[in-house]
Order: structure tokens, then sequence, then C-alpha cells
């Protein structure tokens, strides 16, 4: 990570949960990844989909999931 983009994270990191979740919600939206970057996640992807299929990784319920993830952001102060 760059001193800029380090310096950048933890100006981000005070502010308040729901400034943040905008600020990234506004990067993403001007994200144009590259080649590169979309060709690692979907080997990404691809590693993941052939661990499902060895039975080395279990899938979970999309609402299962979905409950996880709020109990997180819900646990975060």
């Amino acid at each position: 990570m760059s001193a800029t983009v380090a310096h950048l994270l933890s100006q981000a990191l005070r502010l308040t949960a729901d400034s943040r979740t905008e600020l990234v919600e506004a990067i993403l939206e001007q994200a144009h990844p590259s080649r590169e970057f979309i060709a690692r996640q979907m080997d990404l992807v691809e590693s993941r989909r052939e661990e499902v299929k060895a039975g080395t990784s279990a899938l979970i319920p999309a609402g299962e999931a979905h409950a996880i993830v709020l109990e997180s952001l819900q646990a975060r102060p």
C-alpha cells in the first residue's frame, strides 16, 4: 500500500460508519478494474468453485450468509 493510500485510509477510518459506506460506494461507482484484476478475481472464483466441487469447502445458503454479515456489521462499534 502506498503512503498516499495509507494516509487516505487512515483518514477514511475516522469517518462514521455511514460515511465510510458512502465513500466506498462512491469509489466503487468510479472503479474501472483492469483486465488483470478481473482475471485474478475470476481465477479466485474458479478456485473456490473447485473447492466446493471437491468437497473441501461448503456453500452457505444466501439467507444464512446475509444473517452472518448483518450480525458482524451490527457488532461493530
